[in-house]
């Protein structure tokens, strides 16, 4: 029962992550369409003023140009160096996915003859580029490993499939996968039971 509600703890929050991502994207993105332009630079208002001599009202649109404040940065910035601690400290945490559907899963277990892949995505808080590697276990014993790369990511997707590895699917038992930056385990994700 406690799986059950931790892993819907982590879709949720997975799902937050990504509505947030979605969320920051579109109104940076209506707020771009709806200035017009792309430095946002221009300052406009709409006023109505009366003519001389005449009575109909007109509108009238100026344009100020006003000189950007803040810091900006005009170059880009080079990948840091990774390090373990580093790594640790930006990981958020980890989460079955679905193979097929390519999202969150709500269960923590899968039939032998549905297990033809397993999934587990890590979860960081800033982009990091770099090359982990995967390890999938089956209770103590190592089935696995892969490399996942990541390039300017802020999720590392470790995905094994059964049938690359010449299995079918995998056999039954208790899953889970540890990813690792220079030989020292950073995150594990938590079980899945293939039946």
């Amino acid at each position: 029962m406690a799986n059950r509600k931790e892993s819907i703890g982590t879709r949720i929050a997975a799902g937050l992550l990504s509505l947030s991502f979605v969320a920051s994207f579109c109104s940076c993105s209506i707020l771009g369409n709806l200035r017009g332009d792309t430095d946002g630079s221009r300052t406009y208002s709409s006023e109505k003023s009366k003519p001389e001599g005449n009575s109909q009202e007109t509108s009238e649109t100026t344009y100020e140009t006003m000189e950007p404040t803040g810091t900006y940065i005009i170059e880009t910035t080079e990948p840091v160096e990774l390090d373990v601690d580093f790594v640790r400290e930006a990981y958020l945490m980890s989460t079955w996915y679905d193979v097929v559907d390519d999202n969150p899963v709500d269960y923590d277990s899968v039939n032998s003859e549905d297990a033809f892949a397993l999934k587990g995505v890590f979860y960081f808080n800033t982009p990091l580029t770099g090359v982990f590697e995967a390890r999938l276990y089956n209770e103590d014993t190592l089935v696995m490993t892969r490399n996942v790369v990541m390039n300017d990511n802020v999720t590392a997707e470790a995905d094994f499939s059964a049938c690359l590895e010449g299995l079918g699917t995998f056999e039954p038992g208790e899953y889970y996968i540890e990813l690792y930056l220079d030989g020292e385990c950073i995150a594990d994700t938590t079980v899945m039971r293939v039946s």
